[in-house]
């Protein structure tokens, strides 16, 4: 190549643009690999059983689940997933894979199982199975329940309690999705006692509650709550309380639950919530 005298600058403006081109190129790949979720490198294990003897046609599905519930607030985080189609009979081994890197030394991780057929909830783990904070022992077994079909909930495809149920309409009233870090309304029924807990967006809440669910009624105590005054989310928030407490029945559909009143009317409409591992 031959340069020819006075294009000394543009040689050089090509220079830099090449070493801009290659920063930009540089930085966008980097971005790429920031959005890809990190690959599984451990795995927990364990037994998923059934408390009754049930034989499962071939179309059901066994899936376990690891979460990270670490914030009570937010919808739990999933971190690895495990799914038998055919399900087959139980018990099931589990073999759930993870980043290793996701594992945080003080968070909080659980494993939950279902079987369904042809997205109907058969089985599902009844109460919480903490997984142990050394990597050595990351072993959990797992205790499932049978899912009578009842009246309120012979659709469900997800089980009433443990679900993060976040609050999408009130009163006919769509509730928009909140902001990154921000709380959205929603509630969890608890399963080792008949305590709801929950936020209306700004200020935490808990109460006891009462189910039938071969009935489809529901209703809950006195609301405790702390009185944080947050502006924007204030209005939701106090009609979110009071019709809390008008419930009197509810009603599960797939992932979604309604919450109502005494005529049967919807008062609140709920959408079981997870976040995927990014």
């Amino acid at each position: 190549m031959v340069l020819r005298p006075g294009r000394k600058g543009h040689c050089a403006g090509w220079a830099r643009r090449g070493l801009y081109c290659s920063l930009f190129w540089g930085v966008l790949g980097l971005a790429g690999c920031a959005t890809r979720p990190p690959e599984p490198d451990a795995v927990v294990t364990g037994v998923a059983l059934s408390r009754e003897r049930v034989v499962f046609p071939p179309e059901a599905v066994f899936e376990a689940t690891l979460l990270d519930v670490t914030q009570p607030d937010q919808p739990p985080v999933v971190l690895g997933r495990q799914r038998r189609a055919p399900a087959g009979q139980p018990p099931y081994a589990l073999r759930i894979p993870y980043p290793s890197m996701r594992f945080a030394p003080k968070g909080r991780y659980e494993v939950r199982a279902t079987v369904t057929l042809e997205g109907r909830l058969l089985l599902a783990s009844d109460r919480r199975y903490p997984v142990p904070q050394e990597a050595a022992y990351r072993h959990v077994d797992v205790q499932m329940q049978r899912m009578l079909p009842q009246a309120a909930t012979v659709e469900a495809s997800v089980p009433l309690l443990l679900t993060h149920w976040r609050l999408v309409e009130m009163a006919g009233e769509t509730i928009p999705s909140p902001s990154d870090g921000a709380v959205a309304p929603h509630l969890v029924f608890q399963a080792e006692e008949a305590r709801v807990i929950g936020s209306g967006g700004c200020n935490r809440f808990l109460a006891d509650y009462e189910w039938q669910p071969q009935s489809g009624r529901l209703r809950l105590g006195q609301l405790v709550s702390n009185i944080a005054l947050c502006l924007q989310s204030s209005g939701i928030e106090t009609r979110y309380f009071e019709a809390l407490l008008a419930v009197q029945g509810f009603r599960q559909d797939g992932t979604r639950l309604v919450l109502r009143g005494a005529d049967g009317e919807p008062l609140l409409r709920f959408e079981a919530a997870e976040t995927p591992l990014s």
